[in-house]
């Protein structure tokens, strides 16, 4: 027994080509559980290709057809032969599972349904609740332009609690983890880092795990928020294309600029939506290495016009590996961050204390806005439903499988997001 799995659209269609037997339906379940993402509303099995079906293969149908159900999606069966129809037809499961002739006619019946989900349009809820209040430490500044040593990481207090974004890393003592600080985000106290060792490779540690006080967090820069979620957003995309993070964080600010008297222009976030294409900058490699070799550079006297960095680069520029191509297609990502809108922002705060929140990055498109975000990525996420925001990432942490973990470009796009918003009154250092 043979099957593939593709995807038409937003419809996944499951191909298979044998028997449906014992063997053949548990290669089917497998294949088709791992390919369908949390927001997957419709699938069709393209069965002509099969000669035999037993009673093992109608579990398979049972089984989707609950998962289906529970998502308010649909099933349906394509080029279904005379004697597996005679087997469907004696399990009962032609009243609840759609059948057409073909492959195409499935599709072209099917296709408004999956895509149903991205015509929907954004819808902000009021939660209540007072402003939040944004704690740092660190600056972001020195991080990526400097002046940056080690002075400039700290450990990060433990438990770490509610939601945290910044640059860090964990190790046994402080003076192991500086030289490691790369990309970091902390949701419901589970610390997601990735080393700067040069591989790119995501890691965890449970709260337990941290509360144990044998492993220790540092940063070299974070923040986080004190206080609740005030608004939500729920929305899709309005097409396939998906609706990338930049556009909604203008979104929100512009929800808030119309509705909020007290806006200062910059607010925090937490998403949690079925990703499109994740785009990235992470930190590849020592920030520390990259500052000393910055300085080292200036000092120095340049021989030729290929001598140093070029005008205008960030000193850790050269230890940032930029991927814009689109990954992570319908896979889960927990977001956490912030935005700054500069030109009210400054009106509000002291730019001296906005300074060490933001920094501009060569070449990035001109925006009004400031967005700095990480995200987690989680695959074989169970179906949660549109607007469920922290419950849906307690559902993804706990029953989710953690793939990824990247700071994220303004141009990441995702199929469909809930957002909880918490518009920022006052900033504090600790």
């Amino acid at each position: 027994m043979d099957c593939t799995v593709t995807r038409e659209g937003n419809v996944i269609v499951l191909s298979a080509f044998g028997r449906l037997d014992g063997f053949g339906a548990e290669k089917a379940d497998d294949l088709l559980r791992s390919s369908l993402h949390e927001g997957d509303r419709a699938v069709v099995i393209d069965m002509s290709g099969v000669d035999f079906m037993s009673s093992a293969g109608l579990r398979f149908f049972q089984s989707l057809y609950i998962t289906m159900k529970e998502r308010n999606g649909r099933v349906a069966v394509a080029g279904v032969g005379e004697y597996v129809h005679k087997i469907f037809a004696m399990g009962g499961f032609l009243r609840v599972i759609e059948e057409y002739p073909d492959l195409a006619a499935a599709l072209a019946d099917l296709q408004p349904t999956g895509a149903g989900a991205e015509e929907a349009s954004g819808v902000f809820t009021d939660l209540g609740g007072a402003g939040a209040i944004l704690r740092y430490a660190g600056s972001l500044r020195a991080v990526y332009a400097g002046p940056f040593s080690e002075q400039e990481i700290t450990a990060v207090p433990v438990p770490v609690g509610g939601y945290m974004v910044g640059v860090g890393a964990a190790a046994p003592d402080m003076e192991a983890a500086a030289p490691l600080v790369g990309e970091m985000l902390c949701i419901g106290g589970t610390a997601y880092t990735m080393p700067a060792d040069g591989n790119l490779t995501p890691d965890y540690i449970l709260p337990e795990h941290l509360e144990a006080g044998h492993i220790t967090l540092a940063s070299a820069f974070r923040a986080g928020i004190d206080g609740r979620f005030s608004a939500q957003l729920t929305l899709a995309a309005d097409g396939p294309d998906g609706i990338a993070l930049q556009e909604i964080a203008e979104k929100i600010a512009g929800h808030l600029s119309e509705t909020d008297p007290g806006y200062t222009g910059i607010f925090s976030f937490l998403l949690r939506g079925a990703a499109r294409g994740v785009c990235s900058a992470d930190i590849r490699s020592s920030l520390l290495e990259a500052h000393r070799a910055s300085g080292d550079a200036g000092k120095a006297q340049p021989h030729s016009m290929y001598f140093g960095m070029r005008p205008g680069a960030l000193a850790a520029e050269r230890v940032i590996a930029t991927d814009i191509e689109p990954r992570y297609d319908g896979e889960t990502l927990i977001a956490f961050g912030y935005v700054i809108d500069r030109a009210r922002a400054e009106s509000v705060f002291d730019p001296a204390v906005l300074e060490a929140l933001f920094y501009t990055r060569p070449g990035a498109p001109a925006s009004s806005l400031f967005i700095y975000a990480s995200g987690a990525v989680y695959t074989r996420v169970p179906f949660v439903e549109p607007g469920v925001l922290e419950e849906g990432v307690v559902t993804a942490l706990k029953e989710g499988e953690f793939s990824a973990l990247h700071h994220l470009l303004p141009i990441t796009k995702l199929r469909s997001a809930t957002v909880g918003i918490a518009p920022v009154t006052r900033i504090e250092r600790v």
